[in-house]
């Protein structure tokens, strides 16, 4: 059974992707570290009751956890307000063979061996291919056919490498 869909990516699509991509790499990992030590920094501070240290551990928790995260979700909007590869329709065909991928100036099939990595955000679902590329698919766009290519991913992929909800 395949399953069709046309996506054309977004501005919030694309920074969500990117938002992912970053704090659940090295440096998201390094960022989340430096802010739990941080929030811990300050608390020590505060138990010690010097509290202008205390503040200032805080704030630079909050601007690591936050702040940077802002910063990132704003530049990638900036960045991606004016690209042209956001107004060209895409279409996608899962089935039990791969995906086939088609825009207006050309088609390719991609058999599942060629993915190693399916994961959900709360808007978006992304498919990391071998080749460290990645297919976005805004959720807000798949909602019909979203249950179908879940258990077709969940079929053709290794179960470890699947973080679908379904």
């Amino acid at each position: 059974m395949a399953v069709k869909v046309e996506v054309k990516l977004d501005v919030p699509s694309v920074t969500d992707f990117t938002i992912h991509h970053i704090c659940s790499g090295k440096i998201g990992i390094f960022r989340n570290v430096l802010g739990v030590l941080n929030v811990a920094l300050a608390v020590a501070f505060l138990v010690k009751q010097q509290i202008a240290l205390a503040v200032v551990f805080a704030l630079f928790a909050a601007f690591v956890l936050g702040g940077l995260k802002m910063i990132i979700r704003n530049r990638v909007t900036k960045q991606m307000e004016h690209s042209n590869r956001l107004s060209v329709p895409v279409t996608y065909e899962f089935s039990e063979k791969g995906i086939l991928t088609t825009t207006e100036s050309d088609s390719g099939m991609a058999s599942w061996d060629a993915f190693k990595r399916a994961v959900t955000t709360k808007k978006i679902l992304i498919l990391y291919s071998n080749s460290g590329q990645a297919i976005i698919l805004p959720l807000n766009q798949i909602e019909a056919e979203y249950k179908e290519i879940a258990d077709l991913i969940y079929e053709n992929m290794p179960a470890p490498a699947v973080r679908v909800q379904r």
